[in-house]
């Protein structure tokens, strides 16, 4: 392994770590208040640092399994199930990204969204579409728990974000609502990521219940958000005024 990828590794964990622990400041504490924006403008940076790196990581396991695993050269069924592993680790870099930024888009826009109808922030949230789809074909193919777990849940957020940008009205907490959610969907990646990784490992010898701690942080984190929703759209049930499309 070279020491360009152990440095890229470290500074992934590092910054994992961080993020896994910074995530719960902004959560519990008061909503607009100071250490909720500025602990959540400190989650939402080194959450960054935590997916471009994850990406990259996954992107040589992808392209490149041997190199990271010599020990691999030779299986060629082993090297795609670590392809798949890594197609799957590139959705939720995809998921955490899309739902991060449109959770930091929604909040500077608010009832104003014709801030969100660019191209740029337009492409994550379509591009989780088209992931989603992807690995949910794959998931399907191989029998891939995570995958086939994880396709409907990134399809479901895309679908919500793209609704969110474009629908010509909205309840006016709606931004609230996509806001929480947006954090919370790239806290869900993010366990989930840390404990795929590690359950490798971890879990290996428990067979297939292994699974239910991966899947337990986008059940815990969907029921969180469902629940938010509610509680906002009850509180704020009238529309706001119509939003001309570009």
């Amino acid at each position: 392994m070279s020491y360009l990828y152990q440095t890229l590794l470290l500074s992934h964990i590092i910054a994992g770590a961080i993020s896994l622990a910074l995530f719960w400041v902004p959560i519990t504490t008061r909503k607009g208040g100071l250490n909720h924006r500025r602990f959540g403008a400190h989650y939402r940076r080194i959450m960054l640092v935590t997916i471009a790196s994850g990406a990259i990581m996954a992107t040589v396991w992808f392209y490149s399994p041997a190199s990271v695993n010599p020990q691999l050269a030779g299986h060629p069924e082993a090297i795609a199930n670590l392809q798949r592993f890594a197609l799957f680790l590139l959705h939720l870099a995809v998921q955490m990204y899309a739902s991060v930024m449109m959770g930091q888009w929604a909040l500077e826009a608010k009832q104003s969204r014709q801030s969100l109808r660019r191209v740029s922030r337009i492409a994550p949230s379509a591009l989780l579409g088209v992931t989603s789809i992807l690995i949910g074909v794959i998931g399907i193919m191989h029998q891939h728990v995570l995958m086939l777990v994880f396709a409907p849940l990134g399809l479901s957020i895309s679908i919500g974000q793209l609704r969110f940008i474009f629908a010509r009205q909205v309840a006016a907490k709606a931004w609230l609502i996509e806001h929480l959610a947006g954090y919370i969907g790239s806290g869900i990646g993010a366990y989930t990521a840390f404990i795929a990784f590690g359950g490798r490992t971890l879990f290996s010898d428990i067979g297939a219940w292994q699974y239910t701690f991966w899947v337990l942080p986008g059940l815990i984190g969907g029921i969180a958000i469902s629940r938010l929703s509610r509680q906002y759209r009850v509180d704020s049930a009238a529309p706001v005024a119509k939003v001309n499309h570009c």
